[in-house]
């Protein structure tokens, strides 16, 4: 080849590297813009994630003290309330015994009213310090044995059970990891409600099962009284929040409320179905021992 040729071959050659190096600046520059509008993106979601959390741990924070708040609430004022409430129940028994003779039926029956009315306010008072006491108490978690603690609850409430000719069924229940004082609570909160809520004329029966799950420890504590109906499942368990009036079925509106502080204390949670006989079964998951 001639030393034209050669210099015009070279030449060919410095110009394709020239057009390749043009190209990869080019795709080069492309992609840089890409990754820094990437980068940049990322940078704005991880920003809105950060307010995001922030946003929450706010919100949880507020929450917390909110329910301190009212738990601090419930307890000085259930606490405070009893020493007048004492005192109006005293002296409306003592104004009946001295004036019996002197009142005609009809203040007597308003006196009557009184001393009812200060026996719902004191169980009500009751319920509310026990309430906050389930969120003031230190837990002291430990394996607690399910059988012993119910076979406990039921002998310390046996008379109750054979006024309405109750039978609570429960055998090898497992051994959990809580504290035994609010499972004690737990379970006569869940046996009373069987027994309360039944249909009449049969006399109730409360069945307590329990099963190991990957989860935890699954217990039903089912009856077979009037049931839940299913688009009242949660609020049974809110505060105060009654399905029927205190005259048909007495109580507070805080004992299943209680159950489920109690359980999701424990590490757990708790909810309502319909049992196959058509009353109740509460279902109590908890981590096991």
């Amino acid at each position: 080849m001639s030393e034209a040729g050669e210099i015009d071959l070279l030449r060919r050659e410095v110009a394709r590297q020239r057009t390749a190096r043009k190209q990869a600046e080019e795709l080069l520059e492309q992609k840089s813009l890409e990754l820094f509008q990437r980068n940049t993106e990322l940078e704005r979601e991880i920003a809105e994630r950060k307010r995001g959390e922030v946003a929450i741990r706010e919100h949880e924070a507020a929450l917390v003290r909110s329910n301190q708040e009212l738990e601090q609430f419930a307890y000085v004022a259930s606490h405070d309330l009893q020493a007048p409430l004492r005192t109006i129940s005293g002296f409306s028994k003592l104004l009946l015994k001295r004036n019996t003779g002197a009142l005609d039926a009809e203040s007597q029956e308003f006196l009557g009213f009184i001393e009812e009315g200060t026996k719902r306010l004191h169980a009500l008072i009751i319920d509310l310090l026990a309430f906050s006491r389930v969120s003031r108490n230190v837990l002291t978690p430990k394996p607690v044995d399910l059988q012993a603690v119910v076979d406990t609850v039921c002998a310390q409430i046996q008379l109750n059970l054979k006024a309405v000719e109750a039978r609570v069924e429960a055998r090898n229940l497992p051994t959990v990891l809580a504290d035994a004082t609010q499972m004690a609570l737990l379970f006569q909160n869940l046996i009373d409600n069987g027994i309360k809520f039944r249909r009449k004329g049969i006399p109730p029966c409360v069945t307590i099962t329990s099963s190991n799950e990957a989860q935890g420890c699954h217990i039903v504590v089912s009856d077979n009284g009037i049931g839940v109906p299913p688009e009242h499942a949660e609020r049974i368990f809110t505060i105060f929040q009654r399905l029927h009036h205190s005259d048909e079925y007495p109580g507070t509106g805080i004992g299943l409320p209680i159950c489920r502080k109690i359980v999701e204390r424990a590490g757990g949670r708790i909810w309502v179905e319909r049992a196959l006989d058509a009353g109740a079964a509460f279902h109590v998951l908890l981590p096991g021992a």
